[in-house]
């Protein structure tokens, strides 16, 4: 599989707030944004976090990452509301 790179450009204050989610979350900021992009982290190269999930186990993992965005969203907008002034 071929890879590629892309490349955006963002503030210095955008991409301070990314490093600092990124940091909190205890991942890499390449990682951070690939998993807000709704794709997978590339995590380390090895194969030993690769893990082989029943059904139940990846529908209950999909839950509880559905459930973690929408609580993640609410954080953060409770934060840009709080910085605003509003």
């Amino acid at each position: 599989m071929g890879t590629a790179t892309i490349t955006f450009h963002v503030s210095d204050a955008e991409r301070h707030e990314l490093s600092a989610r990124a940091e909190r979350d205890k991942v890499s900021l390449s990682d951070y944004i690939r998993v807000r992009l709704g794709l997978r982290g590339q995590g380390s190269e090895g194969d030993d976090d690769i893990v082989i999930e029943t059904q139940e186990q990846s529908e209950d993992v999909r839950d509880r990452l559905v459930d973690h965005d929408r609580r993640l969203h609410v954080l953060e907008d409770d934060y840009a509301r709080r910085q605003s002034g509003a």
